[in-house]
Order: C-alpha cells, then sequence, then structure tokens
C-alpha cells in the first residue's frame, strides 16, 4: 500500500502537469473568435433496408433514402446547431478563454500573440446500422446471434489558425463520436424442449438522446480545443532534453491534468 501511494504521488507531479498548469492558469490570456457553420449535414447510409434501392438513380437513391431515414428526416439541424454552439461556446468560457462569435470585424476582435480563429467547417450526423453479432459455444456448439442496432456518428471538422498572422497557416482537427442503441441479450436452454434460444432486450435511439448527444460533445469539443492548446504548450516548454511521454486532458470540474488517453481531437494532414 505503501509503495502504491508513492507511485501516485509521484505521477501527479510529472512535468508535463506542471508545464500544463502554467498554461491553464494563463489560459485567460487567449482570445478566440469561433466562426460557426451555417448548417448541419445529415445523410442516411440505411439503403440495404430499401427494396429495389440499387435500381433506382443516384437522384432517387438520395430521396429514398431521405424518405426513409428512421431519424434524420425528423431531426431539427437548426435545433441541433443551436445546442451544439451553445455549450460550445459556454464550455470555452468556463475554461477560461475570451471568446466571440465571428465572424465579425477585425476592429471588434482583440489581436494578439495568442488571438485564434477557429472555423467550424463543417458539423454533420450519419445514420446508419450496425452489424452487432453475439457469439457463445454451449455442449459443443457455437452459436451465433446477429442483430442490427441502429447508430449514428456525429463527425466535425475544424480549421485553426493565428489571427492577422501571414501566410495563414491552418491546423486541421476533426473529432467523431457514435451513439447506438442499447442492447442486452443472453442465449438460454429451453426448460421443456432442451433447445438453445436467445432472448435480449433492446433500447432503441430516441430523438431526444441524439439531441443529448450534441449538447454533450459540443462541451466536449471544447474540452478537445483546450487540451490541443495546452498539449502544444507543454510541448514546447519542457525541461531542456524532455519530450512529452503522453497526451493530457485537463478536466476543468476536478481542476486535474491527466492522460487524455483516446479523448482528443485528430490533427489531420492539410489541403493546401
Amino acid at each position: 500500500m505503501v509503495f502504491l501511494i508513492g507511485i501516485l504521488g509521484f505521477s501527479s507531479c510529472l512535468p508535463e502537469q506542471k508545464v500544463g498548469r502554467n498554461f491553464v492558469n494563463a489560459s485567460s490570456s487567449m482570445s478566440l473568435m469561433v466562426n460557426p457553420p451555417s448548417l448541419v449535414f445529415m445523410y442516411n447510409h440505411k439503403g440495404e433496408t430499401i427494396k429495389g434501392f440499387d435500381s433506382l438513380s443516384e437522384t432517387g437513391q438520395d430521396s429514398a433514402l431521405w424518405e426513409n431515414s428512421r431519424y434524420i428526416r425528423r431531426l431539427s439541424d437548426s435545433l441541433i446547431l443551436e445546442n451544439y454552439m451553445n455549450n460550445f461556446l459556454t464550455e470555452l468560457r468556463a475554461l477560461g478563454f475570451k471568446v466571440i462569435l465571428g465572424p465579425i470585424g477585425d476592429s471588434a476582435f482583440q489581436s494578439g500573440a495568442q488571438s485564434y480563429i477557429l472555423d467550424i467547417a463543417q458539423l454533420q450526423i450519419d445514420e446508419y446500422l450496425y452489424p452487432l453479432e453475439d457469439e457463445e459455444t454451449i455442449m459443443d456448439t457455437i452459436y451465433v446471434k446477429k442483430i442490427d442496432l441502429n447508430a449514428l456518428d456525429f463527425s466535425g471538422w475544424f480549421e485553426l489558425h493565428k489571427f492577422r498572422k501571414e501566410p495563414v497557416n491552418k491546423t486541421l482537427l476533426y473529432a467523431t463520436s457514435t451513439i447506438y442503441d442499447s442492447f442486452d441479450g443472453q442465449y438460454y436452454t429451453d426448460l421443456f424442449s432442451s433447445a438453445v434460444r436467445y432472448s435480449y432486450r433492446l433500447d432503441t435511439i430516441s430523438l431526444g438522446d441524439i439531441y443529448d448527444m450534441t449538447k454533450y460533445l459540443g462541451k466536449k469539443h471544447a474540452g478537445y480545443l483546450f487540451d490541443f492548446f495546452m498539449n502544444q504548450y507543454i510541448l514546447q516548454n519542457m525541461p531542456n532534453g524532455m519530450e512529452p511521454i503522453d497526451y493530457f486532458h485537463y478536466n476543468r470540474s476536478k481542476n486535474s491534468i491527466v492522460p487524455a488517453r483516446e479523448e482528443q481531437f485528430e490533427v489531420l494532414p492539410n489541403r493546401d
């Protein structure tokens, strides 16, 4: 137990965390203009559920996919955008950034060494079926149950660059998250026939679940952006001869800096 406490104490004093703490304390010096998208792109990919889909023209396929969608034709892109942006901007401000909703004139935006423009280039929702296989071996026999779950991806592409810096070098950031039907299934042996059967419970995604996801991801993506800036700062300010051993996340509610694992923006190759 003493050894474990020693490890935890040591891990809380990593150089990356000390440097990251300097960034957290100085984040209020950063100004950010956020340019939102004008709409949310929404696509249905369940062509396999539509009879005669492959024989339709491209226009006919697009129309059929929209009309036969379970979710996207019923979703309000304006409400999704409002949910996402409100939570995104609120969390950025809570993290310490000076945030302005753009686009506005240059004179209205505070120019400085730590002034940035973030263009939310695209937000997109994709609806599709996720094939799930539940396999179990019972008495040397392999049983496989296939279930198609409803799934939706919410993806965002972001372009970040410094304010009034020539030439403009944009950093392209990307994140995607998925929501599925909730599924719980199991095999059992019928007491009367001794046959192996399968029972399951499916809690299907609701429109409310999707709207809640967009609120949640607005806040989460703001945290991803803060972490991106913080990790850039850590990389540039590590003690001589040292490099970061991990990518770190700032947990605002706990005021702590911890390894981010997979919870972060993906940096995409620049298209220019």
